[in-house]
């Protein structure tokens, strides 16, 4: 039985599906390095979403997300009531390049066509059609099954501390390759995930750019046991 992920190519995007990814875009999200805002990508003439459709494309057929889509601006919001000169008393808010953010719902739309038929049914969140109140919904009618049937019903609750922050990557590619996603879709999200860096700003001035600091797990890493 072949386990391994398919090595068809990502679909190509249109300039059409750019466009309407554009429509989508708030226009009150602040930019990031870049100050290239939302309104301003709203704004763009034919022959720039002409040209974000190419970028795009030739991002799924080398399975490379910029490097330099992958600093974020981290802006320290101070929490009212707590120690200026504690860490933990600001909420880091991390500002992204438009363009990357533009580019993520682009492949969003394939990672959730490789997927939709792929999880668990029971998996309600960050799905189509599906929210996790229809989970709340799936537990009470369990819970009422159980008292209509006099059976216990046992519930563990689990709140993981920053969850995104620890995931661990690897781990969550290899599922990809067990769900036998494309296998260039998964080396761009490698590609995605990886590498990723970010600068401090306080008022309007900048930390020390990853380039000039030395940036921290900078290298892509290859990924030869499953590839």
């Amino acid at each position: 039985m072949n386990r391994r992920p398919t090595t068809k190519d990502i679909t190509p995007c249109t300039p059409a599906e750019v466009a309407k990814a554009i429509t989508e875009l708030k226009k009150k999200k602040s930019p990031g390095h870049d100050e290239i805002t939302n309104t301003m990508i709203k704004n763009f003439p034919c022959n720039c979403i002409l040209r974000i459709t190419l970028i795009i494309n030739c991002i799924f057929k080398f399975a490379h997300f910029p490097s330099p889509w992958k600093t974020a601006v981290v802006v320290p919001i101070y929490k009212k009531g707590k120690k200026p000169q504690a860490p933990d008393s600001y909420r880091p808010i991390s500002l992204l390049s438009s363009l990357s953010k533009l580019a993520e719902s682009i492949i969003l739309n394939r990672l959730e066509e490789e997927t939709e038929h792929k999880l668990i049914p029971f998996q309600f969140g960050f799905r189509k059609g599906l929210s996790t109140s229809e989970q709340l919904l799936r537990m009470v009618e369990h819970v009422r099954d159980g008292f209509c049937n006099k059976i216990d019903t046992a519930a563990v609750f689990i709140d993981i501390a920053k969850a995104f922050d620890r995931v661990w990557i690897d781990g969550l590619l290899y599922k990809m390759h067990k769900l036998k996603i494309t296998r260039k879709l998964i080396l761009l999200l490698q590609s995605y995930l990886k590498g990723r860096s970010f600068v401090v700003r306080v008022d309007k001035v900048l930390s020390t750019p990853p380039s000039d600091r030395g940036r921290c797990g900078s290298r892509v890493e290859t990924w030869p046991i499953l590839f």
